[in-house]
């Protein structure tokens, strides 16, 4: 019993790393630009469809396709920052938030309607296999131990770049005074395209790595946004560093409730424990700090 407990342990944190990975670009935009992204999990899905296409069209790995992916992603996100969310910048702050979860989740239902026209598969998978690490009775999936790897390498990078560059210093001066910002001369509309880019980029990655390990279907992007929304609460709004320890605390949960409670009640675990969050910790456990 023992060692299931602890091969369930390291089950839960290595998915709380998958976790981490896709709510990491929900939770930059929303520390630069204070917006929710409702259609975040829907560019997961459309970056897991571009790997799958890639794979089956010019059987390239998935992992190779990561050199088309992030950069089509970028702009993606740029673009739909140009369109969509640019207009709403000169908002106030409450007007900003409702505005952005108001278009974003049109444009949400309207991928997930659109895909099925273009993609007749319901479900699309890459059967991508590596060999597992063995450590006495304990099995540890590689695939899923080099994501864990990647978002901690990620969010290394990620700080030198806020903290040491001068884009970095500008973005992070919009997240604690917008207006201050603009006077100094910083360009919100130009950083705004730029931290959208970033993050758009990112979720499409972890789609990437969903499609290695899951399959893709064309209307999981608001279940897994609100996920990823439920991990970001729990590490604090904007707070990259909460943004990996909200998605381990989600993935040890679920591998608890799996284990002791039952499968079928591991995927409401994450609106228990975004409700339990908002009543008794609202700013979450980073809650005040940004990137």
């Amino acid at each position: 019993m023992a060692m299931m407990l602890i091969q369930v342990l390291i089950g839960g944190l290595l998915q709380g790393g998958m976790y981490a990975l896709g709510a990491f670009g929900l939770s930059l935009v929303f520390g630069v630009l204070g917006i929710l992204n409702v259609a975040h999990g829907d560019f997961l899905m459309l970056g897991g469809l571009l790997c799958y296409g890639a794979y089956v069209a010019l059987g390239l790995d998935p992992l190779v396709s990561l050199l088309i992916v992030i950069p089509v992603f970028f702009g993606v996100g740029c673009l739909f920052e140009r369109m969509f969310i640019q207009p709403l910048l000169a908002k106030p702050h409450h007007e900003l938030l409702m505005g952005s979860i108001l278009v974003t989740l049109g444009v949400a239902l309207a991928i997930e309607d659109l895909v099925p026209f273009f993609w007749t598969q319901s479900f699309s998978g890459i059967p991508y296999t590596v060999r597992s690490l063995v450590v006495g009775d304990v099995v540890i999936p590689t695939l899923r131990l080099a994501v864990l790897a990647s978002i901690l390498t990620l969010t290394l990078l990620l700080h030198l770049f806020l903290r040491h560059t001068l884009i970095g210093t500008a973005l992070r001066a919009m997240t604690q005074n917008r207006q201050g910002a603009m006077l100094v001369g910083v360009e919100l509309s130009r950083l705004s395209m730029l931290a959208f880019g970033i993050g758009t980029a990112l979720v499409a990655t972890a789609g990437v790595a969903h499609v290695m390990l899951y399959s893709i279907t064309p209307t999981m992007g608001i279940p897994l946004t609100l996920k990823y929304l439920t991990i970001v609460v729990l590490g604090g709004l904007g707070s990259l560093l909460g943004s990996i320890l909200g998605g381990m605390v989600l993935g040890l949960s679920e591998a608890l409730t799996s284990l002791y409670v039952g499968p079928e009640w591991a995927p409401t675990v994450a609106f228990i424990v975004l409700i339990a969050v908002l009543v008794t910790r609202p700013q979450g456990l980073f809650g005040g700090r940004r990137p």
